[in-house]
């Protein structure tokens, strides 16, 4: 039996090194993305029902980061969302702040040449960034689809997944994704894991799929999304030694713009928080729970970058890129994770 080691979030810290940052404000976090993309922050709001509407895009877009709208509705609704959600958020979805996600069946097709190409034969670009999510991307219809489009539509920054494995993301990169999308069971409500008995912990396929080799087509390397597995702004910084960008769902689920009502319980907030990797009514690979109410997307966001700027200046770098250079990490135990949280008061 061959067996790997792997390495999640909690499983290690990184080691600070000698630093000359004056000042964490200074520390740049925008990312250039291809197809002339560029992001303030490294954020992406996951596309999830309970997390990404268009009141929650428009405000993740504000701040600089990018949103990409879900797709787990029946055709004729996604259509219809999609239609409006881009006339809405025209401004948002024409700079590439905003995007939309679609399967592999030719009925995404059909709705992609809708949302991208709204008026035909004018190649007026509605939207400039679609993601082809599906809970496996290392598979054939998944590769056939993606290189379809990228040939369909070759201005359009294409973002592909999942995966956790350096094979599958060459694979899906070879296709022609831009961006490829990380992550096969992380997420605080996905099971696939507990389900299918498949997946592989996140820090060690980032690791092992941004420090593979790629032939460069054009003038990019692909580009990596962290997807999943983020509880506070730590992880993000860990995520950020791999990957270019952070996806996020829960964290971002319990605030003020996320789909939902805030539900009282004994007194505490929580809003609704739910998983699915696919659109089967049973058996989705994911649970349905609440997460702790948060606030404004906007203080969530500027609470997590702080600790980014913060995670930078401990590594004595300015600025995202330098964060990926020659990252060192140390191994803790159980007692070592408990000594990283607050202990021996009450709280």
């Amino acid at each position: 039996m061959q067996v790997e080691i792997g390495y999640t979030y909690d499983d290690v810290l990184l080691i600070p090194k000698y630093s000359e940052v004056e000042s964490r404000d200074n520390v740049d976090l925008s990312v250039q993305l291809p197809k002339g993309i560029k992001l303030d922050i490294p954020l992406i709001s996951a596309n999830m029902s309970h997390v990404t509407g268009p009141v929650l895009a428009t405000e993740i877009a504000k701040v600089g980061g990018m949103a990409i709208l879900h797709r787990f509705d029946d055709v004729d609704t996604l259509e219809n969302n999609y239609f409006h959600a881009v006339e809405q958020l025209s401004q948002y979805c024409s700079n590439g702040a905003v995007g939309v996600s679609v399967g592999v069946k030719e009925k995404d097709l059909n709705l992609l040449e809708r949302v991208i190409d709204p008026e035909p034969y004018k190649r007026s670009l509605a939207c400039k960034v679609v993601c082809v999510d599906v809970a496996h991307g290392h598979h054939k219809l998944a590769g056939e689809f993606v290189n379809k489009v990228s040939r369909l539509y070759p201005e359009v920054l294409l973002i592909a997944g999942n995966v956790c494995t350096p094979e599958g993301a060459r694979y899906l990169y070879e296709a022609g994704a831009d961006v490829i999308k990380i992550g096969i069971g992380p997420s605080g409500v996905c099971t696939t894991r507990i389900e299918t008995g498949n997946g592989y912990p996140q820090l060690s396929a980032l690791d092992n799929i941004c420090n593979t080799s790629y032939v460069r087509r054009g003038m990019y390397d692909p580009v990596f999304i962290a997807d999943g597995g983020i509880t506070n702004s730590g992880n993000i910084s860990k995520a950020l030694t791999f990957a270019d960008l952070v996806m996020i769902g829960g964290l971002f689920a319990g605030t003020d713009e996320s789909p939902g009502n805030i539900i009282s319980i004994d007194g505490k907030k929580y809003k609704q928080y739910a998983g699915s990797s696919t659109h089967k009514k049973k058996h989705v690979e994911g649970v349905s729970g609440l997460v702790p109410y948060r606030g404004s997307l906007a203080d969530v966001v500027d609470g997590l970058l702080q600790g980014v700027r913060s995670c930078c200046s401990y590594q004595g770098v300015s600025n995202l890129n330098n964060l990926k250079i020659d990252p060192r990490f140390v191994s803790i135990s159980n007692s070592g994770l408990k000594e990283s949280l607050p202990h021996d008061i009450r709280l």
